[in-house]
């Protein structure tokens, strides 16, 4: 998938993301989210690496991530409890400004012709591996980040863990079909098995958000 984000600017230019569906065992994911989302029905996540090559923060970047379908006051939206990148700046904008649990990693995304080869690894752990042959072109695809998001922005601080609202806005240059092959490690400390700003829309648990910060920082 290639899109752009929308706002007043261009914030990324040229982005591309490598997705897939994948079904989740509801019992095995649900301690990774917290009240008062919940898990869609059926329970589904995109696991996703994406590269981008043109922002306007500057940095030229790799991304990592889950997305796992929810729901919150009968809305569908998105909410991702785990994601590496491999650039500072974009790992503090998106972790302190919109709530993404982002952390440090090496990401690799190789691009030629019609085939995509890509990994995730952290602290000597290979975490996510898809390599891929593109196919036909999907004409009328459904949105990569253009859906409701719901994010956790907090601190380890006293400060009240709140729970965030926002959808960007995207204008789609092409997605397609892909055959895909698709790893998932793991190990001891790591277990994988917009147009508007962020709104706060709701509070969150203090203990529930430290449980979400313990399994985060593995």
């Amino acid at each position: 998938m290639r899109l752009r984000e929308l706002t007043r600017a261009w914030i990324y230019r040229d982005a591309h993301y490598l997705a897939v569906d994948v079904e989740l065992d509801r019992a095995a994911a649900r301690r990774w989210v917290p009240r008062p989302l919940s898990l869609a029905d059926p329970p589904r996540a995109i696991v996703f690496q994406a590269f981008f090559p043109s922002t306007t923060f500057g940095s030229v970047y790799r991304e990592a991530g889950v997305l796992f379908e929810v729901t919150h006051l009968r809305r569908r939206a998105v909410f991702s409890p785990w994601m590496l990148v491999d650039d500072d700046v974009a790992l503090i904008a998106g972790r302190e400004l919109l709530g993404y649990p982002k952390k440090l990693g090496e990401l690799t995304w190789q691009h030629t012709g019609d085939h995509i080869r890509t990994s995730a690894h952290r602290r000597g752990h290979e975490l996510l591996a898809i390599d891929g042959t593109l196919g036909a072109v999907i004409a009328n695809p459904p949105p990569m980040l253009g859906r409701a998001h719901r994010n956790i922005r907090a601190s380890l601080g006293v400060a009240i863990p709140k729970l965030i609202a926002f959808t960007p806005r995207e204008r789609v240059v092409e997605v397609r079909h892909a055959q895909l092959d698709v790893r998932i490690g793991g190990s001891e400390r790591v277990d994988l098995g917009g147009a508007w700003p962020p709104l706060p829309v709701g509070l969150v648990s203090p203990l529930g958000f430290l449980r979400q910060v313990l399994l985060r920082g593995r």
